[in-house]
């Protein structure tokens, strides 16, 4: 088996699809289903469950999971220590934050107090969806992510911590029947159709939806479009409605509207247990720093 194989089963496992780990990870599905065909056959075992509507680990994926996780995060603590004592750590932390979030007053002052205390390191920043957030730390391509907690809080090999409670919001385009009316509640939207990425997983958010709209006396449908970017297309074409943090960019577009509802979600800063270096976290505690700073100032 080698490192290409593990990353490829470690990504399936984590987002339970392989034509999605095939879009997240720029290779073809066929690609994938090859490696993992071959570590099934070193292995000696099915690690998946596969039929038309869903992908699966199977009891013995599951095994292999925990411990491919543990191997990957023990084997990136003694790289980090074995270039630590040969003196050519390569001083670059990677973050990740959830697309769609406004970070112009998070990242400027995160960027410079770190580079105050490590001037010769470097930060890499990507911002992408809830499930490719999530098996990065799996397969080593970033070191901290910035997300929401629902969706990484059932790995046990997470070390988790919370910084932030956001409320929710309802976001409209403003060719709506109801934008510009005042007093509307999400009760109001009863009837329209409520979109989400699928980057989420199907079944938190459509839980996580329904327990938004349940106090309102209803169930939306729900329609799964592509990523963060298309959701807000779709909004502003007035092709559906889409409830979002209060976080996100979006919200100030000209062209979309926005109320408020009683509902909250936490975000949380996540990583490897086993990812302890200096640097990563320093990098935590600047960031959990920058968010409770603006939360004391009422700007998240």
């Amino acid at each position: 088996m080698n490192d290409l194989q593990i990353d490829y089963f470690m990504a399936v496992a984590t987002n339970l699809s392989f034509s999605r780990t095939a879009e997240e990870l720029y290779v073809s599905q066929p690609a994938i289903s090859k490696q993992i065909s071959s570590l099934e056959k070193e292995l000696g075992a099915k690690l998946f469950v596969r039929n038309n509507q869903k992908t699966e680990l199977t009891e013995v994926g599951k095994l292999y999971f925990d411990f491919f996780s543990r191997y990957k995060a023990e084997l990136l603590n003694t790289k980090y220590e074995a270039e630590q004592l040969l003196g050519r750590s390569k001083g670059v932390v990677r973050v990740g934050f959830l697309e769609g979030w406004d970070l112009f007053d998070i990242i400027p002052p995160m960027m410079e107090r770190f580079k105050a205390e490590y001037p010769k390191s470097d930060v890499i920043i990507n911002c992408c969806g809830i499930k490719e957030l999530t098996s990065s730390l799996f397969t080593d391509s970033m070191d901290l992510v910035v997300t929401m907690k629902n969706s990484v809080s059932r790995f046990m090999e997470f070390s988790i911590r919370d910084v932030a409670e956001v409320c929710k919001i309802l976001m409209f385009s403003g060719r709506h029947s109801l934008a510009g009316k005042d007093g509307i509640t999400l009760k109001d939207f009863s009837r329209d159709k409520f979109l989400a990425p699928w980057e989420i997983e199907e079944k938190l958010i459509i839980e996580a939806i329904a327990s938004y709209t349940r106090p309102y006396g209803f169930v939306p449908k729900l329609s799964f479009v592509k990523n963060h970017e298309s959701l807000v297309t779709c909004v502003r074409n007035n092709m559906g409605v889409a409830i979002v943090d209060e976080w996100v960019w979006a919200k100030s577009a000209a062209d979309l509207c926005w109320i408020p509802f009683n509902a909250k979600d936490t975000i949380s800063i996540a990583r490897m247990r086993t990812k302890r270096s200096e640097q990563v976290m320093a990098l935590e505690d600047i960031i959990a720093e920058i968010i409770d700073e603006h939360k004391k100032h009422g700007n998240t």
